[in-house]
């Protein structure tokens, strides 16, 4: 039977090894990480092709101001400020997966072990991977598309690498993204799971009729082991969504900065070509096609990326509230059994779940309708400043 979400991973797994953002490799027998010679000679030849690109695109920062030649000094300064903090960023991130690839790799069996013991986490983020795929890997053609279509009469060698190197950026940063996305959404669907048992338990814990039988003792006693089990699963997701949030600190940081800049870059780029219509009059009908449907996809991407982290902390809230109907119980429960809800309820409200990252900001959506306001905000004055000079 054709897996999808088997293919969308497989085909994410090579994308990150073809782009050397995974240095490790995975052996598909036993679905574990491993360090190996030819992982870490060909992440390291891809990162050193980067590094080439790079000093390239450096050398020769005017190649690209070809596409720009009808644009005023905003746009160029616009367009090359976004360009060094996408360099800024991916260097960082890259390196930051030489220096903790151990990590990663400790992080990945970790997750993989979540899928190992219980497969059937897949079917509750199904959806969310697929559609992550399928978002990204539009997007990203559609970009190859738009920008070989207007440099096809004006290509030469240098601009062909230039396009190359903010080609790799983007694949680099669609990568980075999609696992953590991934590990996200697998964690969501452990989450769900647990929500599903916990809601199983407790309606056969509000069914019982309390008494002091042995039938009713060893009921409450396996229900209090379950409720134990929960409790422990609940504490290592907790525990290993912090790790994933440790070790992705400063890549979210740095791809957060970048599409912070391309939101506002294409609200802004969206009012530059309805007022300077010169800057598109050659470009063909297709292309202005294709660049719609570009931004469509692309801010579609971008919602489901702070959807899924928007789930997640909806799991774990849904699960918080399951445990508050323990109020509706009938008196005269086992005391084991009141003791481990008890337990389980305060370990939960000792340890609130977040996603911060470096103290910087906390992922939820009260900060998400700040960034928003802040996109808008930050568009607007771009918008006025061009009104105002030029």
């Amino acid at each position: 039977m054709f897996d999808l979400v088997k293919w969308c991973l497989v085909i994410s797994y090579y994308y990150g090894r073809f782009t050397g953002v995974l240095n490790f490799e995975i052996d598909f027998k036993t679905g574990r990480a491993r360090v190996t010679k030819k992982a870490t000679i060909c992440s390291a030849f891809a990162h050193l092709i980067m590094l080439i690109l790079m000093g390239v695109q450096m050398a020769n920062v005017r190649i690209m101001a070809r596409l720009w030649n009808k644009a005023n000094s905003l746009h160029s300064n616009m367009f090359w400020v976004m360009s060094c903090v996408r360099m800024t960023g991916v260097f960082l991130s890259l390196v930051n997966r030489w220096s903790q690839r151990r990590t990663f790799i400790s992080l990945y069996n970790s997750i993989y072990s979540l899928y190992q013991h219980d497969p059937k986490i897949i079917q509750y983020c199904r959806r969310s991977i697929v559609s992550k795929c399928f978002c990204a890997t539009i997007y990203e053609t559609l970009q190859i598309i738009i920008v070989l279509v207007l440099t096809s009469k004006q290509l030469t060698i240098s601009l062909a690498f230039s396009i190359w190197f903010i080609m790799s950026l983007t694949s680099i940063i669609n990568v980075i993204i999609t696992q953590y996305f991934t590990a996200i959404a697998l964690i969501r669907g452990r989450y769900r799971l647990l929500n599903k048992e916990l809601r199983s338990i407790l309606g056969e814990t509000q069914s019982l009729m309390p008494n002091k039988s042995g039938v009713f003792v060893t009921k409450c006693c396996y229900l209090a082991d379950e409720l134990e089990n929960i409790s422990r699963a609940q504490s290592s997701l907790q525990a290993l969504t912090e790790r994933l949030s440790k070790a992705y600190r400063l890549q979210v940081i740095c791809m957060s900065i970048t599409y912070y800049l391309n939101l506002v870059g294409n609200v802004y780029l969206l009012f530059s070509i309805n007022k300077y219509t010169s800057i598109t009059e050659n470009w063909p009908n297709i292309v202005k096609v294709i660049g719609l449907v570009f931004l469509v996809f692309y801010y579609l991407d971008c919602w489901l990326n702070s959807l899924n982290v928007f789930y997640l902390i909806d799991a774990h809230g849904n699960m918080a509230k399951l445990l508050s109907y323990r109020t509706h119980f009938q008196p005269g429960l086992d005391e084991r059994l009141e003791t481990v809800f008890e337990n389980f309820n305060l370990n939960l409200a000792r340890n609130p779940f977040k996603l911060s990252f470096y103290g910087l900001f906390e992922i939820n959506r009260s900060s998400s309708f700040a960034v928003g306001n802040s996109i808008l905000t930050h568009s607007i004055v771009l918008i006025q400043y061009d009104l105002q000079h030029f």
